[in-house]
This record gives structure tokens, C-alpha cells and sequence, in this order.
């Protein structure tokens, strides 16, 4: 079973490479199932705790996740997961790609409002950073808000790379900004490539082959 699920893997990111990206790949799906999980299901502790109640302990937000992350699949400062490395790189790519956007118990909750307006703000520069055709820029650029603001999805034409999430968002808002508000994952995709940046940890950047498929 792990092998079937390997070479699943496998197969949607170098269909990708190849130019045949009629349907999500599987990383997309594992990153989108992912994110849905990610998506508050508790309200504010803090403010619906009466007065004199006791502070709220860390298990009162919703979360017994400890915030370990799983393996790295490459070493840092390696950046790029290809579509030629072993299965058991492209399968620790899914989870850790994953847990990159599960919010821990001490994570902020997220902020639709704040996510909403600040994608309002990131279209104009995104356009602007796009390498791609004035027609595909026109056609293909959005900023996109996933599981309530836990992940903010730059999609473009052509550009995106290891340091575009931060040219495009971080002149706007920091990381530690963007942390307080909830947001956990930057996230950015063109036609060869994506690539995730955590706000956690600005030195946590992954990307690998994904060509867009919407």
C-alpha cells in the first residue's frame, strides 16, 4: 500500500512536469485536504470565558497537536523537491507540506476579515511580480483565502519561486503580523512550480513541481 501510494505520488508530479495538468495532482489534493482540516472549529476561548474563570489552558484552544513537525524531506538551505527524487522524498513532501499549515495550540485563531483584506491588497503587487503574458496575467493572477485565512494561495502565470511569497506580502505585513493574525502558510503557484513559506519560521521555505490546474 505505501508503494501504490508512492507511485501515485510520483506519477501526478512528473504528469506535471510534462505538461499534463488537466487534474489536481496529488500533492494539490493531500495540500487541500489539509488545509480544510485546518479550518477553526472552536470559538474564542478567551472572550466566551467568564471573568473569573481560570486562565484557559493550552488543550482549551482546540488543538492537542504539539507543533512537532515530521522530517524534513530535504535538508535546509535545499529549497526544491524534484520530480526525479526518490519516492520517500516525495512522500515526506506531502506530510510536511501538510503540517506546515496545521495550526498548533498556541497558534492565533484565525481571521477571515484580516486574510480577506489583506488578499484585496496582495492582487495589484502580485500582478506586478508575474514574469508571465499581459493576457495570462490578466486571466490567470488571483489571490486566494484557504481554511479561514490559514493559508494565504498567490496564483499566477509564471514567477513564483522560493522568495516570491515574501516580495509579494511581506512589505505589506510581516511575518510576525501575519502569525497574529492566524496566517500560517504562504503559498505560491505558476504553471512549473509551487512553493510554501511559513510564517512560523521565515527560514521554512519548500517548493516542488506542481504546475497549476484551475
Amino acid at each position: 500500500m505505501r508503494i501504490h501510494a508512492a507511485l501515485l505520488c510520483i506519477g501526478g508530479i512528473v504528469c506535471g512536469a510534462s505538461g499534463c495538468d488537466k487534474g489536481p495532482s496529488r500533492l494539490d489534493e493531500m495540500l487541500e485536504a489539509s488545509a480544510v482540516s485546518a479550518t477553526p472549529t472552536v470559538t474564542d476561548t478567551a472572550s466566551a470565558r467568564p471573568a473569573d474563570a481560570s486562565p484557559a489552558s493550552p488543550t482549551d484552544a482546540g488543538s492537542t497537536w504539539d507543533g512537532a513537525m515530521p522530517p524534513r524531506p530535504i535538508p535546509k538551505p535545499s529549497l526544491t523537491v524534484g520530480s526525479g527524487m526518490p519516492a520517500e522524498v516525495q512522500m515526506k513532501t506531502i506530510a510536511y507540506m501538510a503540517a506546515m499549515g496545521q495550526p498548533r495550540f498556541d497558534d492565533a485563531n484565525a481571521d477571515p476579515a484580516y486574510a480577506a483584506d489583506l488578499a484585496t491588497q496582495l492582487k495589484p503587487a502580485l500582478l506586478a511580480f508575474d514574469k508571465g503574458s499581459p493576457e495570462d496575467r490578466l486571466r490567470l493572477d488571483r489571490v486566494e483565502v484557504v481554511a479561514s485565512g490559514r493559508r494565504i494561495d498567490l496564483l499566477m502565470a509564471e514567477g513564483c519561486d522560493a522568495q516570491l511569497p515574501s516580495r509579494v506580502v511581506v512589505p505589506r505585513a510581516t511575518f510576525v503580523t501575519l502569525l497574529g493574525h492566524g496566517v500560517l502558510v504562504l503559498r505560491c503557484n505558476d504553471s512549473r512550480v509551487q512553493c510554501l513559506q511559513s510564517t512560523r519560521d521565515p527560514s521554512d521555505v519548500l517548493c516542488t513541481t506542481a504546475p497549476r490546474h484551475r
